[in-house]
C-alpha cells in the first residue's frame, strides 16, 4: 500500500460558475472508482495517475474534485465463474450541476481511463446533494 492514504486534489471550490451550486437542490455528487491494476500485471504509476488528473479530469472539472486512495475488490458480472479481483483503487468525488455537459464530461473521463489503461469498467455512482457551503 502506498505511504499516503488520502490525496486531495481539491475539495470542491465554489468559485466562478461553482457558486451557482450553493443552496441548490440540483447539485449532483458523482463518485468514480478507478482500479489501478493493469492487464499486463503492472499498475497505473503515480506519474500516469497525476497526468490523468491534470490532462483529463481537471480540464473537465476545474472548479474542483476530491481524490481518495482505497483498496477494493470487483468481480465481472458478465461471468458467473469470474475471479474476485482485489486491487488498489482511486476514488474521485465530483460535485457538479446536473447538466448534460457534466454528464458528457463524466463519460469522457471514464472512457479515457478504460481505453488508456485497459480497464473493463469504471464503477460510477451518483446522488442528488444540497450544497451548503
Amino acid at each position: 500500500m502506498r505511504h499516503f492514504s488520502l490525496i486531495i486534489a481539491l475539495v470542491v471550490v465554489l468559485i466562478g460558475s461553482g457558486n451557482a451550486l450553493a443552496g441548490s437542490a440540483d447539485a449532483v455528487e458523482t463518485t468514480l472508482y478507478f482500479g489501478l491494476d493493469l492487464p499486463d500485471g503492472g499498475t497505473v504509476s503515480e506519474e500516469q495517475w497525476a497526468g490523468f488528473l491534470a490532462d483529463v479530469v481537471t480540464p473537465r472539472f476545474p472548479d474542483g474534485f476530491t481524490v481518495l486512495d482505497a483498496y477494493g475488490q470487483w468481480r465481472d458480472p458478465e461471468s458467473a465463474d469470474a475471479p474476485v479481483i482485489r486491487e488498489e483503487t482511486r476514488i474521485i468525488i465530483i460535485v457538479h450541476p446536473e447538466t448534460s455537459a457534466a454528464e458528457g464530461a463524466i463519460g469522457e473521463i471514464k472512457s479515457f481511463y478504460k481505453t488508456s489503461f485497459g480497464q473493463k469498467s469504471v464503477f460510477h455512482t451518483q446522488t442528488q446533494v444540497r450544497v451548503i457551503e
